[in-house]
């Protein structure tokens, strides 16, 4: 026994050296003793809040009067299971206080429930007939004795339960009386002192009283037995909630009680973790890293492999604050209660707090001013593709210019990489990626607007004229490298003009009035020919087109288009532009590929890609009109073929006419899906054409 009380002593004197708050705590807790230094009436809930630092709910404020109570009136294991729970019961401190949980009283306070006696009270209570008795409580080596069982009042004793007067007198009194106020004596003078045979509550000190007479036995009532049950059902209840509450809190505090002079998990500055360390260790981590890192620090800015810049810490103008830093680290997990600190580091864990103590001191003037430099070096205005040539005598007339693409340094995102670099005072380079800036017009684009949309020719018979020839080359020479914008017309005869010999023209065979006469400019109505046929293949609108009045030998009936530049007769070739781009137009007299000895009449049109779509110019006779039976007379007056007048000479056969159509065929991949018709053309029969001398002959 007396070993027992020495451990207790050595444990009551190791949790006394807890924190001075914890200590004043403890103090405070006395709330109805019989002595001066009597503690609350069980090592239970004590008087006043919070959660001791030893591990449980300990009591460090044990005074001597309990150390008594520990030492008499308890078997042994009594005293052990008090001792254990003086280790990791409920101390002074983390118990309810007073006021909330139980009181000094040893039952519910007079403030929140039962009566401040706090047990059952006298009246109410449970008489020594009916309650526990000594002989039927738990058995005295290992429960509650007479006097740590229920008493007369019903509550538990002063020593360890909720006794009537807590901690009042030595656990071995045997006048229990000198505990307990006169309502509890009447009911120990109703018990007389023995064990009832109906297992009455006994008295506190269990010795003999003065006997009395004994008093009939009365009917037994059932409502006590019911009270009975209702009370160890609400105390089982209150007792789980209790147990839960603990559990809950004891985690909690486990938790969270190591960290308040420490820095929680979680918490970095200048990727320094700081959980953990203590405020001071924490500090000193961080400045002396930023002692070390802040003369050696630089970041270099590099382009292309090329160095554009160093930025060292002396050209910064950045300042550090420790302290500001620090102190809101150390809020972390810090605020609140235990339970809302309890969250905060669970927080922590998803998401880590991270803080810097480098900051920019507002005069961001030297780094603007260097990216500005640089941004000027590098930025770069995008070109577009251009075409730079339209040279007719290139096999593809055209040239372009390439484009190039441009870029543009977005400086913010480097400057906030230095300022994060500062920060954590990481050297190191940075390797500036300017934005791509793409022009709008590309080489490949822009080939697309000037495509072959057609190419055709004309052959050049060799039995034409010199001068005929160069008629022909003359018109297309006019004609090449004009340029028709979208929605604009072409004119032949506005083009090359009038045909005359100072406009470069000679007088050659052409055909006029179903005949062949000579004329200036002979020949032009083949480059107009040509012309034509190109603009049907290249899908332009043709807007003005006579035939000839009979076959020309370089095309088919219905393909030819006639011109002329008389005062009193204009007929004129004419088509749109009515495609989005403008249509460019190469002509020329060339060699025929396939036979050097022959020319040929060549015009070519470049715009708008057609992509797979082509067209032709197709005809076809649809009828054909017989000849004339008599033939035609003409005088021949300027004496061409004849001179007299028995004289005749047949210059022309007779030949049928005929009814042609015209067709444009569209074809898209080489399959034909439109065909639109353009004229309807009617070439008259001809009569055979005589011509008669006009002078009589002189007879003898």
């Amino acid at each position: 026994m007396a070993g027992e009380a020495g451990q207790r002593r050595r444990r009551s004197e190791k949790y006394a050296q807890v924190p001075d708050r914890v200590e004043e705590a403890a103090g405070r807790m006395a709330m109805g003793g019989s002595s001066s230094n009597q503690q609350g009436s069980m090592p239970g809930f004590g008087n006043t809040g919070g959660f001791p630092r030893a591990m449980g709910y300990t009591d460090p404020g044990m005074t001597g009067s309990r150390q008594a109570l520990a030492g008499q009136g308890m078997t042994g294991t009594q005293q052990r299971v008090y001792a254990q729970n003086t280790e990791g019961g409920y101390a002074a401190q983390g118990g309810y206080p007073g006021q909330e949980g139980y009181g000094a009283q040893g039952g519910y306070p007079a403030q929140n429930g039962y009566p401040a006696q706090g047990g059952y009270p006298g009246q109410e209570g449970y008489p020594a007939q009916n309650g526990y008795g000594a002989q039927g409580g738990y058995p005295g080596p290992e429960g509650y004795q007479g006097q740590s069982g229920y008493g007369a009042q019903g509550g538990y004793p002063g020593q360890n339960g909720y006794g009537g007067q807590p901690g009042s007198g030595a656990a071995g009194q045997t006048d229990s009386s000198r505990a307990w106020t006169g309502r509890e004596q009447k009911f120990q003078t109703a018990a007389n002192g023995r064990v009832n045979d109906f297992r009455g509550y006994v008295a506190m000190g269990g010795g003999d009283a003065a006997p009395q007479p004994e008093t009939p036995r009365k009917k037994r009532s059932v409502m006590p037995i019911i009270a009975a049950v209702l009370a160890v059902l609400i105390l089982g209840a209150g007792g789980a909630f209790a147990a839960m509450s603990y559990s809950k809190t004891k985690r909690i505090n486990d938790r969270v009680a190591p960290y308040d002079n420490l820095f929680v998990n979680g918490v970095y500055v200048d990727g320094i973790h700081l959980g953990g360390m203590t405020p001071e260790q924490a500090l000193n981590s961080v400045q002396s890293q930023i002692q070390q890192r802040s003369a050696a620090w630089s970041v270099t800015l590099t382009y292309g492999g090329e160095v554009q810049a160093v930025i060292n810490a002396g050209m910064l103008g950045m300042s550090v604050d420790i302290g500001e830093v620090m102190n809101n680290a150390w809020l972390q997990g810090h605020e609140g209660d235990y339970e809302q600190r309890y969250a905060a580091m669970d927080a922590l864990e998803e998401t880590p707090y991270e803080a810097y103590t480098a900051t920019p001191s507002g005069d961001t003037s030297v780094i603007d001013n260097v990216m500005a430099q640089i941004k000027d070096r590098i930025d770069l205005a995008p070109v577009n593709a251009e075409v730079t040539a339209f040279d007719t005598t290139l096999p593809y007339p055209f040239t372009f210019s390439d484009e190039r693409i441009g870029r543009r340094l977005d400086t913010a995102p480097v400057v906030e990489k230095i300022y994060q670099m500062v920060s954590t005072l990481q050297s190191g380079e940075i390797e500036l990626e300017p934005e791509s800036i793409q022009p709008r017009v590309t080489k490949i684009d822009l080939q697309k607007h000037y495509m072959l949309r057609s190419s055709v020719y004309t052959p050049i018979s060799t039995s034409s004229t010199e001068e005929r020839n160069k008629n022909i080359a003359r018109a297309l020479e006019k004609i090449n490298g004009t340029i028709v914008n979208p929605g604009t017309n072409f004119s032949f005869n506005n083009v090359v003009g009038e045909r005359t010999e100072e406009n470069g023209f000679f007088p050659a065979i052409e055909y006029a009035y179903n005949e062949h006469v000579m004329g200036i400019g002979g020949g032009v109505c083949q480059a107009s020919t040509t012309i034509y046929q190109a603009a049907v293949c290249a899908g332009l609108q043709i807007v003005k087109r006579e035939p000839h009045s009979d076959a020309v030998n370089y095309t088919e009936y219905g393909k030819d288009a006639t011109v002329s530049w008389m005062y009193n007769r204009k007929v004129d070739f004419v088509f749109k532009n009515n495609t989005t781009e403008p249509i460019y137009i190469v002509s020329a007299v060339q060699t025929d590929p396939s036979n050097k000895r022959r020319l040929i009449a060549k015009v070519s049109i470049y715009g708008e890609d057609m992509g797979d779509v082509r067209y032709e110019l197709e005809s076809e006779i649809v009828e054909e009109l017989p000849p004339p039976v008599n033939p035609e007379y003409v005088k021949d007056k300027q004496g061409t073929y004849v001179t007299y007048t028995d004289q005749e000479q047949s210059v022309r056969k007779a030949k049928p006419g005929y009814v042609v159509k015209s067709y444009r065929v569209e074809y898209t991949a080489n399959v034909m899906t439109a065909r639109k018709d353009l004229y309807r053309d009617v070439y008259q029969p001809q009569a055979e054409r005589i011509y008669v001398g006009v002078k009589k002959r002189e007879t003898n």
